[in-house]
């Protein structure tokens, strides 16, 4: 058996397929909170997790393509003692995330989720 590096890390994983359905974002987060608080997430952290992954999920249902609106939306999380991986896989069309993204005016009604998001995050990408 080979010998194990000194420079692994050790990952826990979370897993939820939510159904393309805005009632359904809400316990997806709370379900998502609970998880990172098991890994003993600070609770600023996990006010950013919670808020960006409402905002990913609320998109990613709001933009579904008609097809897609069929398919579930997978949630993912990777934490480890130094990061926190979130992965949201949508049936959107796509889009190209910003390379900066602004706050819309305050008279717009939408634009602000990928701000919120950006702002929340250490870093954001969408592939």
């Amino acid at each position: 058996m080979s010998e194990i590096s000194d420079n692994h890390v050790r990952s826990v994983g979370f897993r939820l397929l939510l159904p393309c359905d805005l009632s359904a974002v809400r316990p997806a987060t709370v379900a998502l909170r609970g998880f990172l608080s098991e890994q003993g997430v600070p609770g600023d952290e996990l006010v950013a997790c919670e808020l960006a992954l409402a905002e990913a999920c609320n998109n990613a249902i709001s933009y579904a393509t008609a097809g897609g609106r069929n398919e579930r939306i997978t949630v993912e999380a990777l934490c480890n003692p130094t990061t926190i991986d979130l992965r949201i896989t949508d049936h959107t069309q796509g889009f190209d995330w910003p390379q900066r993204v602004a706050l819309p005016d305050a008279t717009s009604e939408r634009g602000r989720g990928l701000f919120l998001i950006g702002s929340l995050m250490d870093d954001a990408n969408y592939l």
